[in-house]
């Protein structure tokens, strides 16, 4: 049970860092653009296109409801129906955001843990229960990555069926957030969080091992 427990605190964790990491870094956003033309795509400025991914990164962190991004003096870049999404997607961002938090609170209580009662901590159960945790957790990553990859139409859909109860998500090539952020900019976002998933599997297995190999040796 302690290595369920483990695992599902690592994989939240990495998880939220990754995502925190893709909606809020602006080399991620920008090298996106670049990447699947988004000047192109919506007709303006690189410098425009900079301006309006700044204003919807700073959405994410600030405390406004909705999203108001101003393009041509007062009129709004992006559609209402546009807008009624991206505030499902911020609320989608804070829950994350605050399970990170709360796996981090959790690992490190089990760390303050074992420190403060060393005689009485079994650290090696710990230890086992952390290798085989994050072998766990690798292991379900892989299936994760093999779905995604082989059927990432299929897998985008389910996750907003999964995680939206609208079906506000459901835009055309005619609306600016998908031309801001085309299907190949979520796959490539999706292989990066999958890829901070799996780093932090590792990392918390390969620490439950080495701490097993240096008790047993010593």
């Amino acid at each position: 049970m302690f290595a369920v427990v483990l695992a599902v605190a690592v994989l939240t964790l990495a998880i939220s860092a990754a995502v925190r990491f893709a909606a809020t870094s602006t080399w991620w956003w920008e090298r996106g653009f670049e990447r699947f033309d988004a000047p192109g795509r919506t007709g303006l400025a690189e410098e425009e296109v900079s301006r309006i991914g700044a204003e919807v990164r700073a959405y994410f962190r600030d405390d406004e409801e909705r999203l108001a991004v101003r393009y041509g003096g007062e009129l709004p870049f992006f559609s209402e129906r546009e807008v009624q999404h991206m505030v499902d997607v911020k609320v989608l961002l804070a829950r994350t955001w605050d399970a990170g938090w709360a796996a981090f609170g959790l690992l490190a209580a089990i760390a303050i843990a074992g420190f403060a009662l060393r005689g009485r901590f079994d650290c090696r159960a710990a230890a086992r229960a952390a290798a085989w945790g994050g072998v766990a957790a690798a292991a379900i990553i892989g299936v994760l990555a093999v779905v995604a990859v082989s059927g990432f139409d299929g897998a985008f859909r389910q996750f907003h069926l999964l995680f939206f109860t609208n079906d506000l998500w459901m835009l055309s090539s005619r609306d600016r957030l998908i031309q801001l952020f085309p299907q190949g900019f979520f796959f490539e976002t999706t292989l990066l969080i999958g890829a901070a998933a799996l780093i932090g599997a590792a990392a918390c297995s390969l620490a439950g091992w080495a701490w097993l190999r240096r008790t047993a040796v010593s």
